[in-house]
């Protein structure tokens, strides 16, 4: 119990650690990609230079300084420049014309008569009368040249902000996935643990419901093989007790006579006993050997009719006195494995012949991409519910077979196992002879 606990904590954690890792991806990713996003040229991201941002938005200041100035032109310089400093945030200072001066800003300061020098952030104003107006250092606000503590600061609200519109992504784009996931899982542990009956359902995306229909496919497949083995097993312990009760009355019987004569009908009846043990363990071993194999299809291209008629023919010795049998088969050609499709046919027309008053009727034609083998008689019928059944090994609805009579209930069993492996279907329906009609229909492929 422990161990299970613990491994879907390991994988939380193990969750948690890569979003840790992403995160910090993204935000070396995110500041990385503002500064090659600031050096880019203006042509290219179609954004003014922030030099000249700066320099325009002062534009306005300069010439309100100049105009002050100009307007105390009888006054001590300095004396003007005084009076402006508490308005301004940023000291105000008279340097000489002179004054060393980057070549890019005095170039700027004698094309504009003022100049924005951005390392020092710091704006020049050519007063035309030998002195120059400093204004600065000015405070500016930029992300990339903040210190550590405020860059930081802002990279772990963008890593939140990340992190909060990463997990509701998540969670609308893998809520729906990660519910069918558990129903795929919770279905899997069940049918582990022998619940056979159950399925996955309500799976709705595109991702797992391939994965829930094979998985529903195969639970179906394993409950239908553990329901038919568990159907074989007990009927086979059935047929195995008719024989063995048999045996033993014989043998006691053999016991107590002292009839020669007596002696030798007990002894041949207990030899055709053992016989008909032995033959219903091969027809046994021989059906669950078919049912578990993946017999390969040895398909060929015959014609329907002339086949058709051959294997009536071949069945003229098998038919009662005074029975008819009609094949109606077209005369199409069409590819067939031709040794399971004779076995389905001889099967189901012995069926016939066993079943039936006066009657049977071979149909046999092509449709589309099957072949359908209709067999019609006017016997008795199939009541409507053992219609079923009747297909299921060792099942028949004449329950007083004797040695002499025969039959094991295989016939149906293999008729519908073999159409299964040639991708068809078996069934029975009402005849419009009023018997029973048997309907196979097998895939074909050309």
């Amino acid at each position: 119990m422990s161990q299970l606990l613990a491994k879907p904590l390991f994988f939380n954690r193990r969750i948690i650690f890569y979003l840790v890792i992403l995160l910090s991806l993204q935000c070396i990713i995110a500041y990385g990609a503002l500064l090659v996003f600031d050096s880019l040229p203006s042509s290219l991201t179609d954004m003014p230079d922030d030099h000249i941002v700066f320099r325009e938005s002062q534009r306005g200041t300069v010439n309100l300084i100049r105009m002050q100035i100009n307007e105390n032109k009888d006054r001590p310089l300095q004396q003007v420049v005084d009076e402006l400093q508490p308005y301004f945030g940023y000291p105000i200072e008279i340097q000489p014309i002179n004054t060393s001066l980057p070549h890019s800003v005095h170039n700027e300061l004698v094309k504009l008569g003022f100049a924005y020098d951005s390392d020092r952030e710091v704006v020049y104003v050519d007063l035309n009368d030998g002195n120059l107006l400093q204004l600065g250092p000015i405070v500016m606000r930029d992300i990339l040249e903040s210190n550590t503590m405020s860059l930081s600061v802002f990279l772990i609200i963008w890593a939140l902000f990340s992190a909060i519109i990463f997990f509701i992504l998540i969670y609308f784009a893998f809520s729906a996935v990660w519910k069918d996931l558990v129903n795929i899982r919770q279905t899997a542990e069940q049918l582990g643990q022998g619940n056979l009956h159950a399925r996955t359902e309500n799976v709705k995306g595109w991702l797992f419901k391939p994965l829930a229909n094979v998985l529903n496919n195969m639970g179906t497949h394993i409950e239908h093989l553990v329901s038919t083995n568990q159907t074989i097993s007990h009927a086979m312990a059935h047929e195995l007790r008719t024989p063995l009760a048999r045996m033993r009355f014989e043998l006691s019987m053999l016991e107590e006579s002292n009839d020669q004569q007596e002696r030798s009908l007990l002894q041949k009846g207990m030899s055709d006993d053992i016989n008909e043990l032995e033959t219903l363990i091969n027809a046994s071993l021989n059906y669950f050997k078919m049912q578990q194999s993946n017999i390969e299809l040895n398909l060929s291209c015959v014609s329907l009719k002339e086949w058709g008629d051959k294997v009536c023919q071949s069945l003229e010795l098998f038919k009662p006195p005074k029975f008819e049998l009609v094949c109606n088969c077209q005369d199409v050609e069409a590819l067939i494995d031709t040794n399971l499709m004779e076995t389905i046919v001889k099967n189901l027309l012995l069926n016939a012949f066993k079943y039936a008053t006066h009657k049977a009727i071979l149909n046999l034609s092509k449709q589309q991409n099957s072949v359908v083998i209709e067999i019609d008689d006017d016997g008795a019928g199939i009541p409507f519910d053992a219609r079923e059944k009747i297909f299921m090994p060792f099942s028949r609805l004449d329950t007083s077979r004797t040695r002499a009579t025969g039959g094991y209930g295989l016939g149906l069993a293999y008729v519908k196992l073999m159409a299964e492996f040639h991708n068809g279907k078996a069934f029975v329906v009402t005849s419009p002879l009023g018997g029973a009609r048997f309907v196979v229909s097998l895939r074909t492929e050309e």
